[in-house]
């Protein structure tokens, strides 16, 4: 018979097949150190030792003064590449300022655009990133039934395209459109921008495999000191 396994090295395994099997999703906040103690009667040293094991494997991502996630697999810039749509230079890992956050009834537009009844709920989520180049401003929209567990400080480890992906669905497809329009009192306000100045709004609809509409988010850039690259092959 085999050297049986010290203790921590079973509580890894246990958690990696909570994680194997969804129940701590991809991307997404899991119980904290204290909290493993409890799930498995267990010592700080030992669920520590389980912990680092996980890290070291790449499974868990431990973030100070926050918790623990799952490791996201997917990233913006997979996503971007496997659809060919659009490459952007800006650092997709800058720190989210959040302004928004909040669940408001879906209303007619958003009502059509998932494919859900008008007072169902949904997430209205706004943020700021800045960078050498200046500041961008996101808007996105989830449905609260898809989403149920959703907290503000996920975003502050996690980027877009693997938030989207820890819901009920996966992520499948993304379509995207791109526009240059004039800035509004909203990129004004929070990019700080000049009135009238270009602005590139990339318009985002992310599917599940059954082409249903999973989340909706609106970027925007300054026109005068962003490079995009267009890749239609």
């Amino acid at each position: 018979m085999g050297a049986k396994k010290p203790l921590f090295e079973v509580i890894a395994s246990e958690i990696k097949d909570s994680i194997n099997r969804d129940e701590y999703k991809t991307g997404m906040l899991m119980p904290n150190e204290t909290a493993l103690q409890e799930i498995f009667s267990s010592s700080r040293t030992t669920i520590r030792r389980a912990v680092d094991l996980l890290v070291e494997e790449g499974l868990v991502v431990r973030k100070n003064g926050v918790g623990l996630y799952v490791q996201p697999k997917l990233t913006a810039q997979n996503i971007l590449e496997m659809t060919g749509v659009m490459k952007t230079d800006t650092n997709e890992n800058l720190k989210k300022d959040i302004k928004d956050f909040y669940i408001r009834k879906a209303g007619k537009f958003y009502a059509e655009k998932f494919g859900i009844k008008e007072n169902e709920l949904v997430y209205s989520i706004k943020f700021v990133q800045k960078s050498e180049h200046g500041v961008t401003l996101d808007r996105l929209i989830l449905p609260l039934s898809l989403y149920p567990d959703l907290q503000a400080k996920d975003f502050q480890i996690i980027n877009i395209i693997e938030l989207v992906n820890s819901g009920k669905y996966k992520l499948f497809e993304l379509e995207q459109e791109l526009q240059l329009i004039l800035a509004g009192n909203e990129q004004i306000k929070n990019m700080h921008i000049n009135e009238n100045d270009p602005v590139f709004k990339l318009s985002s609809v992310f599917y599940a495999e059954n082409e249903m509409p999973i989340a909706i988010q609106y970027h925007y850039e300054d026109a005068e000191s962003t490079k995009y690259v267009v890749d239609f092959n």
